[in-house]
């Protein structure tokens, strides 16, 4: 059996069954059988998680003061469900709850809480009717961050906000999110220490949907996102023609485009062709001599059986219109 191919179909999903015969030929000329490649898990969303953490943040604004145990199952839930994509809201919201409890008793706990909530979510307004929060008395200093691990395509988003250069992180937990072709690879919880620095793991196996889905259609090759593990892969898309163009790849490099008719020939033509080569003559010039044949043939026999003579007792209608033609039927 021939060694597999993974074979990326950058086109509609729908127009590939079109062209698994072409594409199958081109990789056994290759000495590979084409495969499609696997789909990775994409990141769940657990809306009974989420909905649970909301209920939480409502019983801690009535909590009676001193009772930690909601806190406690807020704590350990927002640490199961990273995946949430509202996450770093969800846990900035139960900071700031804690610090207005924790205000009351004028506790500095209250203080560093106020910080990590604007840390996450920025500066908040104070809500009408509601009493300011407490102000942090002293506030870390942000460091510029270091991130390692993300491909260059690839889009981080730190606390819910893209990661733009020069983004400065204080210390504490942020929640990041790595997302590349729009498709979110992986979230978690990060702490940040001194300096800000942020290893990210990359969970995309080689050769699946992920690891080459951010491929540009570009000429005359196709250009893979950098960082691509696979070894060994092609690139297969329809051309405007309607034809099947192709191209393996190595890594992140691609060769230039292998363009495949599409469709199998049309029968008989190939056969007859070659017959009026052989006869130094163009392949037109045998059948427009056949078409003529066959019309004269057709004629001599028309005018054998009298088909061409006049009718002896046909009447015939004259009319002149406004006009100096004569139509005759």
């Amino acid at each position: 059996m021939l060694p597999p191919l993974v074979v990326l179909w950058l086109a509609a999903p729908v127009a590939e069954a079109e062209y698994h015969e072409e594409i199958a030929h081109w990789a056994a000329e290759r000495g590979f059988r084409p495969l499609a490649p696997e789909s990775s898990p994409q990141l769940p969303y657990d809306a009974a998680a989420a909905l649970q953490i909301e209920s939480l943040l409502e019983d801690a604004k009535t909590t009676a003061p001193g009772s930690a145990s909601v806190f406690e199952r807020l704590d350990r839930l927002l640490a199961e469900h990273p995946e949430l994509p509202q996450a770093g809201w969800l846990l900035a919201e139960r900071y700031a709850l804690e610090a207005r409890e924790l205000a009351r008793e004028g506790a500095d706990r209250a203080r560093e809480l106020t910080l990590h909530s604007s840390e996450l979510e920025g500066a908040r307004a104070t809500a009408f009717g509601a009493e300011p929060g407490p102000v942090p008395s002293a506030v870390p200093e942000r460091q510029p961050l270091q991130l390692l691990g993300a491909r260059p395509r690839d889009e981080v988003c730190i606390d819910g906000s893209p990661l733009s250069p020069g983004r400065h992180l204080a210390p504490g937990r942020h929640h990041v999110q790595l997302l590349r072709a729009r498709t979110r690879v992986w979230a978690g919880w990060v702490d940040v220490g001194s300096p800000a620095r942020v290893v990210l793991p990359d969970p995309t196996p080689a050769c699946h949907e992920l690891d080459l889905l951010d491929t540009d259609l570009t000429s005359p090759a196709p250009t893979p996102a950098p960082g691509v593990l696979c070894e060994r892969w092609a690139v297969a898309s329809p051309d405007d023609s309607g034809g099947l163009r192709l191209s393996m790849c190595q890594g992140s490099r691609c060769g230039a485009w292998q363009v495949q008719s599409h469709g199998p020939p049309t029968p008989g033509a190939t056969a007859e062709a070659p017959a009026a080569e052989r006869d130094g003559l163009p392949a037109w010039v045998t059948w427009g001599a056949l078409g003529v044949g066959v019309a004269v043939s057709g004629a001599l026999v028309l005018w054998r059986t009298g088909a061409f003579e006049p009718a002896s007792h046909s009447t015939e209608f004259v009319f002149t219109g406004p006009t100096a033609a004569a139509l005759r039927f």
